[in-house]
């Protein structure tokens, strides 16, 4: 399989996972709902048979493998061979994520294998359930005639002897559709039925004398009463089995609605196309250069305008709404094409809803195979992240939650002692701040072992025997390649492979990694990632006979004031803003750039912007009781500008989120003014 079409079914099998995800977790819930049940293992079932078939055609042996066994055992689970209780969920929770690596790791170029553990265990409950007695198929000659019920599959009957063992009446309903609108008639047939019992079996034929029909002969399963799924598939144009009714006198009716609804269904039917992420950025890159040249050219016209209105001491009527005509038309380009560039750019963007929520159903998985009981929260499902990046950094985040379960959350007997409860709890969340998404894990265990860690340092020649550790240092160490606390290797963790592998991953993608614990409190594990193109409304300032660009949100305020404004006490540096003393810092100070010599005076102006410091739990509800007066060159005003990230590299300038070009045709690097602020404020 070429690299084009690989990709293409990687993408197809990442939206199956997700919604296999969704089924099992579905599927855990509502065990019990036999219809539900059966509605939801048949869907697991189609899911997985397509992964297996698009695998094996893709040469993934090993995702092809696992797929196979894994539908061996639900197909046992439909034939009603295998019963859904706990030791099957967790079978079918392990297969996906197992699944999903392996897909994984074929995205990264890596080897992919099928955990022989799983597969045994897979092939171990399928063959237990093969062994068990065969139902009687004559029984299903009683339910059906014996024409209808000759044709169902082992899993078909097994789904009508449920749904008949819970109170179902088994019907044949039967539909004859034209060639040209059947796709429409029989989904919205299909809808219909669904909404009163559940389609057990549909078998399509073609009536001689014919042609242009296609017939539907469907068992179906329902708790109604004759009268009342007559009343339901009539208006549709079906029949009962049994029943008389003059078909062909309807058809005349369907005929006339056809083409209404055949257009009708291609205006609701969505036509998506393909486009990559390199075609993306290509556009993207184009409308913002669109943009920039044509705001320039009607800065251009409107300057000429301008200066035309100098040059006369009245203005006619016709030039003062030629001008006003202008402004408005310029006014209205500008917001279109920051629309335009914030469409296109949101076309790479996801939602994390679907990282996070698998990320907690595999937390839910591990603590399961851990013995742990663990509560798991998510938040900021919709905080968007750039498509590649989301992708990059889902198995770090998994890793983050496979550590929160194994080496945070503490078993229960610790918990009480701690005088905890006894059920766990690790929140996983994403925020958006300024030219960054942050992913969060935060768990209630523990907190850091420094004397664990310093044991397992001292055992690995890392660290002297009987050193004592600071929790930061501890901190510092759990990053290095291959340590781990654990003696063992579990499903947890304890393989060799510990956070170095985050924290190399969430590098190459422009990010770091940050982490804070508290002994007996918890841990914070923090993933702070770039945005790989945003559109952000920013302050221009000088420094240095450079531009650079601050978010719009990060300032409170910019003025001017004259340099004996600034008062010295000892070393620090004060200005007065809104009756209070703030911290004076200049900006070549922060950058590293030679600081000018005040020479000219202290009646000399100076310019100045007022920055939101990052504030700490106790600053929260007064932002300003942290900020700090920013002394530049000068600055040029508000604009909207296309921050680029600085991709793997991004993390070697501090306090640096990006960079853009501005109409001028500048570059600009976007600054992060509070980060870099933290160590002088």
């Amino acid at each position: 399989m070429d690299d084009q079409l690989l990709s293409e079914f990687l993408a197809e099998a990442d939206y199956l996972i997700e919604e296999l995800y969704g089924d099992v977790a579905s599927l855990r819930e509502r065990r019990g709902e036999g219809r539900a049940r059966r509605a939801l293992v048949a869907r697991i079932f189609r899911r997985v048979h397509t992964i297996k078939g698009s695998a094996s055609a893709a040469g993934l042996e090993a995702t092809g493998a696992l797929a196979h066994e894994f539908e061996s055992l639900l197909d046992a689970v439909r034939a009603g061979r295998a019963v859904v209780d706990d030791e099957v969920l967790a079978a079918f929770d392990e297969a996906v994520g197992a699944v999903a690596a392996t897909l994984s790791a074929v995205a990264r170029g890596e080897r992919a294998d099928a955990p022989h553990e799983l597969v045994a265990r897979l092939r171990r409950l399928s063959s237990d359930a093969n062994a068990a007695p065969a139902s009687d198929e004559s029984d299903d000659e009683k339910l059906l005639p014996a024409e209808v019920a000759r044709t169902l599959s082992a899993h078909e009957r097994q789904r009508l002897r449920e749904a008949v063992s819970e109170g179902a009446r088994a019907y044949v309903v039967e539909a004859d559709f034209r060639l040209a609108t059947f796709d429409e008639q029989y989904r919205r047939l299909s809808d219909a039925l669904g909404e009163g019992g559940e389609v057990v079996s549909t078998q399509p034929f073609v009536e001689q004398g014919a042609p242009e029909h296609v017939g539907f002969r469907i068992v179906y399963a329902s708790d109604e009463a004759r009268d009342e799924v007559l009343a339901r598939v009539a208006p549709l144009g079906a029949r009962l089995s049994e029943d008389a009714d003059a078909l062909n006198a309807r058809r005349g009716v369907e005929r006339d609605a056809e083409e209404a609804s055949a257009r009708q269904s291609e205006l609701t039917t969505p036509k998506l196309v393909r486009v990559s992420l390199e075609e993306l950025d290509e556009l993207i890159s184009s409308a913002h250069g669109l943009f920039a040249d044509t705001r320039g050219a009607l800065d251009l016209a409107l300057a000429d305008t301008n200066a035309g209105e100098g040059r006369a001491e009245t203005e006619t009527r016709a030039e003062l709404e030629t001008r006003t005509e202008i402004e408005m038309r310029a006014a209205r380009i500008r917001r279109g094409f920051s629309e335009l560039e914030g469409r296109l750019i949101a076309l790479r963007m996801v939602p994390l809803r679907a990282t996070l929520a698998r990320a907690a159903r595999a937390g839910e998985s591990v603590a399961r195979a851990a013995g742990k009981s663990v509560e798991f929260e998510t938040a900021g499902g919709d905080v968007r992240l750039d498509r590649s990046l989301a992708d990059r950094v889902a198995e770090p985040l998994l890793h983050l939650i496979r550590n929160a379960v194994g080496h945070g959350i503490e078993d229960a007997e610790e918990r009480r002692a701690s005088g905890k409860r006894e059920r766990g709890r690790v929140r996983v969340e994403a925020l958006a701040e300024e030219g960054r998404v942050v992913l969060r894990v935060n768990d209630d265990g523990r907190g850091v072992d420094a004397e664990g860690i310093a044991r397992a340092a001292a055992e690995r020649g890392l660290v002297a025997p009987g050193t004592r550790l600071t929790d930061e240092q501890a901190l510092r160490l759990i990053f290095r390649p291959g340590f781990s606390t654990s003696s063992r290797a579990t499903l947890v963790s304890g393989r060799g492979v510990g956070l170095d592998v985050v924290e190399r991953a969430v590098e190459e993608a422009g990010g770091e990694v940050r982490v804070r614990s508290e002994r007996g409190r918890g841990t914070v594990f923090e993933m702070r990632l770039p945005t790989t193109l945003a559109l952000l409304p920013a302050h221009v300032v000088r420094c240095g006979g450079h531009l650079y660009c601050v978010a719009a949100s990060q300032l409170f305020d910019a003025g001017q004031a004259v340099r004996a404004d600034i008062k010295r006490e000892g070393a620090r540096r004060t200005l007065r803003w809104r009756g209070r003393a703030l911290p004076v810092v200049h900006m070549r100070e922060i950058l590293g750039q030679p600081t000018p010599d005040a020479d000219d005076g202290d009646g000399a102006r100076i310019a100045f912007v007022v920055v939101r410091a990052r504030a700490g739990r106790d600053d929260e509800e007064d932002e300003t009781k942290r900020c700090a007066a920013v002394v530049v060159d000068g600055w040029e005003g508000q604009t909207e500008v296309l921050v680029r990230g600085l991709g793997r590299h991004a993390k070697r300038w501090r306090g640096v989120v990006g960079a853009t070009e501005l109409s001028g045709g500048e570059v600009a690097l976007v600054i992060d003014l509070p980060r870099l602020l933290e160590a002088l404020v």
